[in-house]
């Protein structure tokens, strides 16, 4: 049985996802909305208020522009609580690796990061999944992404999510599993498939400031990562790693120039001469417009191929 919780802002998203997970649950479940419209309301203060009114065992936080195409998904993951007693989250993505530099919870590493998530922008479904190949059914992570999070009540009474720290929409789902983990294991499963309505989040000045907020505000001795995979020698090559591909990723967004200084100075990503050329490209690639004379050197490839 099921809680299922949703922050919505879009009326006819809700409405094609309580349709859809009547149609594919398969277990009971009951429906907790929180009608965000008009108060936004940072995410951890509507999901520690929705999930005080939840009346089953296990609460599913979910984003409201997805759709479920595996029947019975409402049975995996209570079967996989059941296999996993000290289980106490269960995401769809999510990471082995958490780094102390600033970032999400994707590192780019293919073996530290575990989603299985179908991405449909303007009308085209893209399949994302890893690892690509083969391999376990689920996975043991230190943290999940957000776009499903499902907890036994237990751990979240525990744990709640933090709305002193965090009163926006973004790093609720880290710091959750991060502290979660602390006394229960993380896992993300592979054996549900969900479609995920969006163009891409915004990564611009929001999640930035907030990203910072959280790392420099969090308690959470970082880097986290799942120890019975990653040795602590190997921890420390991840960092640097980290900070290239979220200079890399960022580069596209629209940042201001002040944000990215402080993005640069607080973690004094200057000192690593390795660092120095994404750095770069972090600086200049939207302010030059090289995105655009990329995409018309890919097209020009393209054509003459």
């Amino acid at each position: 049985m099921l809680s299922i919780v949703i922050c919505s802002v879009n009326t006819g998203y809700l409405s094609d996802v309580t349709e859809n997970i009547r149609s594919t649950i398969g277990i009971e479940f009951e429906l907790l909305v929180w009608d965000n419209r008009q108060s936004n309301t940072g995410l951890c203060e509507v999901y520690n208020k929705m999930a005080e009114k939840a009346r089953f065992p296990y609460i599913c936080f979910l984003h409201e522009d997805i759709l479920f195409t595996t029947k019975d998904w409402g049975l995996v993951l209570t079967d996989l609580f059941r296999r996993k007693p000290q289980a106490g989250i269960i995401g769809l993505a999510g990471g082995k690796y958490k780094s102390r530099m600033y970032s999400g919870w994707y590192t780019g590493q293919e073996d530290l990061d575990c989603f299985n998530i179908t991405h449909r922008i303007d009308g085209r479904d893209e399949k994302m999944i890893q690892p690509r190949t083969g391999g376990a059914s689920e996975h043991k992570v230190v943290c999940v992404d957000g776009v499903l999070i499902c907890c036994s009540r237990q751990a979240w009474e525990e744990v709640r999510f933090d709305e002193q720290i965090l009163k926006g929409f973004h790093f609720y789902d880290i710091d959750f599993s991060l502290r979660a983990a602390r006394q229960y294991e993380i896992w993300v499963t592979m054996k549900i498939d969900l479609i995920h309505i969006t163009k891409g989040g915004d990564y611009g000045d929001n999640w930035v400031r907030e990203a910072m907020h959280y790392h420099n505000k969090t308690k959470e001795p970082l880097p986290q990562y799942e120890r019975t995979t990653i040795t602590e020698r190997r921890a420390g090559n991840v960092e640097l790693k980290v900070a290239a591909q979220w200079l890399d990723w960022l580069k596209v967004q629209k940042i201001s120039l002040s944000n990215k200084m402080k993005w640069l100075i607080g973690q004094g990503l200057y000192r690593w001469p390795s660092l120095w050329y994404p750095t770069l490209k972090f600086l200049l690639y939207r302010p030059l417009g090289l995105k655009k004379i990329h995409l018309r050197s890919l097209k020009r490839s393209h054509n003459t191929s």
